[in-house]
């Protein structure tokens, strides 16, 4: 068929699914000589005036210790939430334990649970109920909650049925969510997240840093398990066993409220993480493959013991640290938080008794201590940029995740690590 020098016509496509509710497609062939140019225009309407889907890339968990980089549809707006624009998301010691425990999870998912982002859009709803705009930076909790229940109006929305993994097997958790559940957008090591009005979030304060703002589950965690847990304040002594970003985490919230002495135990591999607990405020560091720990904490206490133990060791460490800890807090009354990530042959239970030890869980966070948290960064009263030493692009998350667990070169500078989506 010969062609004009100028053909144009015009397909008109309308349907009624979920995006396209109208299409144009506009294609128009050009002749010049004996070659023929085709080029095509389209043009997209959908409803509300929403323009086609954008894709959203993500790090996606398939298998055990393995990621692969997917693509997803940007998500629709919800009313009562938001999208997210992610800047960070920090690497946590839990994410170590997920990435090699695929089989135990519900499918594919995106890891992730630490995260600080910009919110990209927002319904009407959620922008009433929440006072924020799109350009806030904001910090997101782990736990999808319902707000609804006793814990969650404590604030306690660690302790809420819809995120409790133990007591509710269609648990909602960023980091944890399978992309089955829709849209999918469910993890940090993505450009976006999905944030429904079950999120809990935080505002960044204006003079925090993104690097430091990925700091906020750590610090949360930190006040919460020494300070809410452990019960140290002002005058306490305190054993923290591990100088990992947790233990670390400690020693400024210890620091925070005025305690008097802060012990840091670890190994001689350690040297990196111990002269950072230094210059956040820890007052003696003990390695425990040079000195004896219950003779070291007894003789720095005058025989006292420590009014708290605080156990942020791997799991790898088995129960000694929890030996320890009962041997060497004070002789009434003291406090000891472990993690519970093991199991006793024969638990000294006769001496806790003797002891009146009062025995907490390491574990979780509240609303209050992570605020507390951000609020401690703003103050730039203690240099907890120290804690952040790597950074990662969103196709190295995998990497992330590796050289939080100590798999990398020169691993114990790996304190605590970020992968940042848009690099």
């Amino acid at each position: 068929m010969k062609l004009p020098v100028r053909t144009s016509f015009e397909i008109n496509v309308t349907g009624k699914g979920l995006w396209l509710s109208a299409c144009e497609f506009r294609i128009i062939l050009c002749t010049t000589n004996d070659l023929v140019v085709t080029s095509v225009q389209t043009s997209m309407s959908f409803p509300g005036g929403m323009t086609m889907p954008e894709r959203v890339l993500a790090m996606t968990q398939t298998a055990v210790d393995r990621m692969e980089l997917r693509e997803y549809d940007l998500p629709p707006v919800p009313i009562d939430g938001a999208i997210l624009k992610m800047e960070a998301a920090g690497v946590c010691g839990s994410d170590v334990s997920s990435f090699a425990a695929f089989g135990e999870t519900r499918g594919p998912r995106i890891l992730g649970h630490e995260n600080v982002g910009r919110i990209y859009q927002i319904g009407e709803g959620a922008r009433r109920l929440w006072g924020l705009e799109e350009g806030d930076l904001v910090a997101l909790e782990e736990y999808l909650a319902c707000h609804q229940c006793d814990w969650c109006h404590k604030g306690e929305f660690r302790h809420c049925l819809y995120t409790d993994p133990k007591y509710n097997k269609d648990f909602l958790r960023y980091g944890s969510t399978p992309i089955s559940r829709d849209p999918a957008l469910w993890g940090g090591f993505s450009q976006y997240l999905y944030m429904p009005f079950s999120a809990v979030w935080h505002r960044v304060p204006a003079s925090v840093p993104i690097s430091e703002a990925s700091l906020h589950i750590a610090l949360g965690n930190g006040n919460q398990w020494a300070c809410v847990a452990g019960g140290v304040t002002a005058g306490s002594s305190v054993l923290i066993q591990g100088p990992g970003q947790m233990g670390v985490a400690c020693v400024v919230a210890s620091k925070n409220v005025g305690a008097d002495q802060i012990i840091v135990s670890g190994l001689s591999s350690d040297a990196d993480r111990f002269e950072i607990c230094k210059q956040l405020g820890a007052d003696h560091l003990v390695d425990v493959e040079q000195e004896d720990l219950r003779e070291k904490v007894m003789d720095l206490t005058n025989g006292r013991g420590v009014d708290a133990v605080i156990d942020t060791t791997s799991h790898s460490a088995g129960t000694e640290p929890t030996l320890i800890g009962i041997d060497v807090t004070k002789r009434r009354g003291g406090t000891l938080v472990v993690q519970g990530g093991f199991t006793f042959d024969s638990f000294p239970m006769t001496e806790l008794s003797q002891k009146d030890i009062t025995l907490r869980q390491a574990r979780g966070h509240s609303w209050h201590s992570v605020e507390r948290g951000l609020q401690m960064m703003a103050t730039h009263k203690y240099p907890v940029h120290l804690m952040h030493t790597h950074d990662f692009k969103l196709s190295e998350a995998d990497e992330a995740v590796r050289a939080t667990g100590g798999k990398m070169v020169d691993p114990n500078r790996a304190l605590h690590v970020s992968v940042l989506p848009w690099t």
